[in-house]
């Protein structure tokens, strides 16, 4: 089954600039959470509420909330790794 995926508008600014090849590897984990879910480790939760940060593309973190029963996650923030200089 196919899980959905929406964006905050956080995220989608985010992804403005982001080298080629990063891009690619955020496409492309986010299409494969889309066929098997996103992943469940690194649970965090701040104020309440309950999300999930995962690394992806070596130097980012991505963010994000699992709705299980309706298939669906939702993308909240990309952020770089904290201590990597920007190049």
């Amino acid at each position: 089954m196919t899980w959905g995926t929406d964006f905050t508008t956080t995220v989608r600014t985010d992804l403005v600039g982001l080298a080629a090849d990063v891009t690619e590897k955020i496409v492309d984990a986010l299409v494969e959470w889309g066929e098997a879910g996103p992943p469940r480790s690194r649970r965090r939760a701040i104020g309440g509420v309950e999300f999930y940060e995962s690394e992806i593309a070596q130097n980012y973190l991505i963010a994000y909330i699992i709705d299980a029963s309706r298939q669906r996650f939702v993308i909240l923030w990309l952020r770089e790794k904290p201590g990597l200089a920007s190049p």
